[in-house]
């Protein structure tokens, strides 16, 4: 009895190591990964128009995943149950992302599917300020984002 236990304890534990180390990254990966790859989560929204802040939101959820060069990300359902979720690529220069959506939601489907989006970042937080006008009001959505990972 006691040599099952053991061989199944040997079993387990080799299985156990076989999983923790094809998890890990390799070196090629760790070498090519961009500082702003990862999983991001909302923290903050401002909404402002021609700079006088009309809401700020800290319950709003939404995440961005950004990976070798592509990005997907979501959002909760607007209150009028809008979907609102993209995918696509990305390229990161000059503390500004490009991205490029190729799939999205019946919402954000427009002529335009490239955003250029200037950003400030620390170690573990990037801000993205997102201008627009409309109606002769200049309109800024602010996104704060922390790290996951």
């Amino acid at each position: 009895m006691k040599k099952k236990a053991a061989l199944l304890y040997l079993v387990f534990a080799s299985a156990l190591l076989c999983v923790c180390c094809n998890s890990l990254p390799d070196d090629k990966s760790a070498k090519t990964g961009h500082p702003i790859d990862g999983v991001w989560e909302l923290s903050h929204f401002y909404h402002l128009a021609n700079g006088d802040t009309l809401s700020v939101d800290t319950s709003k959820v939404q995440h961005k995943i950004y990976l070798e060069g592509h990005v997907i990300w979501n959002t909760d359902p607007a209150p009028d149950a809008s979907e609102w979720h993209g995918y696509g690529t990305y390229t990161f220069k000059n503390d500004t992302i490009t991205e490029t959506l190729t799939s999205m939601s019946k919402s954000m489907q427009s002529d335009v599917n490239t955003y250029v989006i200037p950003i400030e970042r620390s170690k573990n937080t990037y801000k993205q300020v997102n201008t627009y006008e409309r109606n002769d009001t200049v309109f800024k959505n602010i996104e704060i984002y922390k790290k996951l990972n």
